[in-house]
């Protein structure tokens, strides 16, 4: 997608932000608030509202009103079979000052629906990143410079998410609030 946002006659963007995504259950979302919480004591920054931690797979950014129905119908047509998500390290964005909760083991599972997503998008038109496929929850932003190895691990968080979405993102003066558009549910793999 190209050029920026076209803007209507009211001021409004012509399109929404959108991504796909994993969201939590309410123990997942606890944990990771207390990992956030503890990177926030080492760091600084601003921590990531509950409501908002997520994985994002694929974040499109602006797109016309008229193709958000077009991606959430993909969610029908996505692979149901999830699995479990080991949570066991923290990372950093440098640019962007992001701390972050992530695996260090690749997850065949997340990587093969990772993969699919962005073959069903690609024949939608949208571009794939450059950038490798770095799984994560972002925990905080604006966080000041350290030395995460200071930092230490909580226990180990095995995730296994139940609910992949597709969402918008929509900027506000204490930071994004994001609303699910749509949604499938994802059933654990049992070769796991």
């Amino acid at each position: 997608m190209t050029g920026g946002p076209t803007r209507t006659s009211r001021g409004e963007a012509a399109g929404r932000r959108v991504f796909f995504a994993l969201w939590p259950d309410e123990a997942t979302v606890q944990a990771l608030s207390g990992w956030a919480q503890c990177a926030h004591a080492a760091f600084g920054g601003r921590v990531m509202q509950p409501d908002t931690l997520h994985l994002t797979l694929a974040f499109l950014g602006l797109v016309p009103h008229d193709r958000v129905a077009e991606l959430a119908a993909l969610l029908d047509e996505a692979p149901l079979i999830g699995g479990t998500l080991r949570l066991d390290r923290y990372g950093r964005f440098r640019g962007p000052q992001i701390v972050w909760a992530g695996p260090s083991a690749t997850t065949p599972w997340l990587d093969a629906l990772h993969g699919w997503l962005w073959r069903a998008l690609a024949r939608r038109g949208f571009g794939r990143p450059d950038e490798p496929f770095r799984p994560h929850v972002s925990l905080l932003r604006r966080a000041a410079p350290g030395d995460l190895d200071a930092l230490p691990i909580p226990e180990p968080l095995d995730w296994t998410p139940r609910r992949c979405v597709l969402a918008a993102s929509a900027p506000r003066p204490d930071g994004s609030f994001y609303e699910v558009l749509a949604e499938c549910a994802l059933a654990p793999d049992r070769n796991q």
